[in-house]
């Protein structure tokens, strides 16, 4: 069976289709707007006009810092179709964090809001920016921290600094022809670069990720076969636009089958309800955990839960249709725009496949090696994952492809897995997150799923302190949920039956959530939480 959409893998074939299919359907939402894939096309064209008319063209790097909703799409979709790079940028980033993309992307001109919830960029990217707050918005912009940036459209109220505001973008469209827009459209090409989507690492400064056209057009298509959106539907994604997950698995996943991608104001459960309501959702992308905190909002229960239909196979088990040990989980990662380890929504794992990640997506290719020696494994012996095929990234942005990939293209991911016989992929953590305690290899991934079985825990994380003698000594961090205190001797115990005794942590340290340091997305960040556990161990000696 072959996924690939029919029309030419650029954002402008992809667009075409969709209003030609989907016309008069709702294409993105929010609590105050619906916009039909008609209404997208037409507003980012006027849009795209108006990048055009400022100078910009194919390649060129355009900042997006707006929030989920039909205004980033639009904003989107007139970057890409015209043959720009969309530049996106993280709604949470802290001042120095949007320098360091601004200046490392070498943004030319900045689409931003002017707030959104607590974050004031008015604020924030002068801050970002020394000169910005002195600078007039009528001349080209020339700060030494962003030597490329030339101007900022404030999509709000647009201080002295800014180029406009939104409609001044869009007036600029009027010395640009839809004619001309479409020849540029005509010259946008599978292989040029679309994205550049910035990793939320634990351990370093994000790096810059470049998917072309033809990945972000097939996978997304490819993604859209594997769930289960239909012509009409309505899709409630709480996952960020600027990353993969907002934008391929919800909302071009969900274009792709005429479904319309529905954003909340804010991921409360409040938020989350009402949206669900007001604008008929027939889809919540909702983790089993954001999924239950919903029940206590305004008579909201299990059955109105049901009513939702999941996207995904891993979806399965919040809407009850699969048992937890049989629902497959997915593995991808923004170098691959998205899964590459997953199964057909309706799937659910063979009795012996417990915890297991799924097959390969259609197309792309996997194997096992030896990270010292390259060499690769036989099924199911670990080592680290690598992958090759039409989604992987075109690479790094200032780095050489030698940096990315080998010298047989495959793209070396860190994860530390297995593949049994029949395709099915277990993952057992990142390589750099290895334990050796007492000369044993410990998996921090391995203990943390297994503390997570345990009733008391609501969360963990598992790192390795330094010891005299161990080398590293298995530490966990530990969540409690409401009401549970810590009987470390019954924990202990229970673990022992469940893990070899190398594996079971030496030191339990009760934490609040807020305490376990975390990235944007939620991975934990390890070196800090490590420093933090350290810091207290000497505290208590």
């Amino acid at each position: 069976m072959d996924l690939f959409p029919a029309y030419r893998p650029t954002v402008p074939g992809m667009q075409q289709s969709l209003v030609e299919r989907f016309g008069d359907l709702p294409q993105v939402m929010d609590d105050a707007t619906s916009l039909t894939f008609r209404d997208v096309d037409r507003q980012s064209a006027i849009l795209a006009r108006g990048l055009l008319a400022r100078g910009l063209g194919k390649g060129a790097r355009v900042g997006l810092l707006l929030p989920n909703g039909p205004e980033w799409a639009t904003a989107w979709f007139a970057i890409t179709r015209m043959g720009a790079i969309a530049v996106q940028l993280s709604t949470f980033g802290a001042a120095r964090e949007l320098a360091h993309v601004i200046r490392h992307a070498d943004v030319q001109l900045l689409i931003t809001a002017d707030r959104f919830l607590s974050h004031d960029y008015l604020e924030r990217l002068p801050t970002a920016l020394p000169g910005l707050a002195d600078s007039e918005g009528g001349r080209p912009l020339q700060l030494r921290a962003a030597p490329f940036l030339r101007e900022i459209w404030v999509f709000g109220e647009a201080p002295a600094w800014a180029r406009g505001d939104r409609a001044g973008l869009e007036a600029a469209a009027a010395d640009i022809s839809s004619e001309t827009l479409s020849a540029v459209e005509a010259e946008v090409h599978p292989s040029d670069a679309a994205v550049m989507i910035y990793t939320s690492g634990s351990t370093s400064d994000p790096k810059a990720v470049v998917h072309s056209h033809g990945v972000v057009t097939r996978h997304s298509h490819v993604m859209s076969r594997y769930m289960t959106y239909s012509r009409g539907d309505r899709l409630l994604s709480v996952s960020p636009m600027f990353w993969v997950g907002g934008l391929c698995t919800s909302m071009l996943a969900a274009n792709q089958s005429g479904a319309a991608c529905v954003t909340p104001r804010t991921q409360s459960p409040a938020d989350v309800v009402r949206t669900i309501r007001g604008c008929q959702v027939t889809h919540a992308f909702l983790a089993a955990p954001k999924a239950r905190a919903l029940y206590g909002v305004d008579g909201f229960d299990e059955a109105e839960l049901r009513r939702l239909k999941p996207s995904t196979a891993t979806q399965q088990f919040v809407y009850g249709l699969t048992p937890k040990e049989l629902t497959p989980d997915s593995l991808g990662m923004s170098e691959t725009f998205g899964p590459h380890s997953m199964e057909f929504a309706g799937e659910r794992l063979p009795p012996d496949k417990t915890g297991s990640f799924g097959r390969g997506v259609r197309r792309v290719e996997r194997k096992i090696i030896r990270a010292e020696t390259g060499e690769e494994l036989p099924a199911g012996e670990l080592g680290e994952l690598c992958v090759r095929g039409y989604s992987l990234m075109d690479g790094y942005y200032k780095r050489e492809r030698a940096e990315s990939f080998d010298s047989d293209g495959w793209f070396h991911t860190g994860d530390l897995c297995s593949i049994s016989e029949d395709g099915y992929l277990f993952f057992h953590g990142r390589s750099g997150e290895m334990l050796k305690t007492s000369g044993a290899n410990v998996s921090p991934r391995e203990v943390e799923l297994v503390l997570l079985e345990y009733p008391d825990i609501a969360d963990a994380a598992v790192v390795g302190l330094p010891h005299p003698k161990m080398g590293q000594m298995v530490v966990a961090a530990v969540v409690l949920r409401p009401g549970r205190v810590m009987d470390e001797g019954k924990l202990r115990g229970w673990l022992q039956g469940q893990l070899s005794s190398f594996k079971v942590p030496k030191r339990f340290v009760p934490m609040d959530a807020a305490e376990i340091p975390r990235t944007d997305t939620g991975k934990i960040r390890k070196a800090e939480l490590q420093a933090r556990l350290e810091q207290l161990a000497g505290e208590a000696s």
